[in-house]
C-alpha cells in the first residue's frame, strides 16, 4: 500500500497527518480507515498505482523467460497479475 500513499500525499498533502498517524500507530485508532480509503478512491491514486504495478510486472516478465517450465515458473508468471488485480 506504500505507492498509493505516496501518490495520495502528492495529490492531497493535507492527508499527511492522517497517514502519519496510521503509519506510526500501526492501526486506525486515531484515523478512520474509511477516511483514508475514501481519499485514496477520490483522488484516483489507486488506479495510478495499479497502472504502475502492471508496468513493473510487464517489465519483469522477460527476466523469467528461458527458465525451465515448472509450477514455480507458472507461479512467477501469475502472481503479479493476481496481486495487481485483487480486490482488497
Amino acid at each position: 500500500m506504500t505507492l498509493p500513499l505516496i501518490y495520495l500525499l502528492e495529490k492531497e498533502p493535507e492527508m499527511r497527518a492522517s497517514v502519519q498517524a496510521v503509519m506510526s500507530d500501526g492501526h486506525y485508532g486515531q484515523v478512520s480507515r474509511k477516511v483514508v480509503l475514501d481519499a485514496l478512491e477520490r483522488s484516483g491514486v489507486l488506479e495510478r498505482a495499479r497502472k504502475q504495478a502492471r508496468e513493473y510486472a510487464k517489465a519483469a516478465q522477460p527476466s523469467i523467460e528461458g527458465l525451465p517450465g515448472s509450477p514455480y515458473l507458472e507461479a512467477l508468471r501469475t502472481i503479479p497479475a493476481y496481486i495487481v488485480e485483487r480486490e482488497r
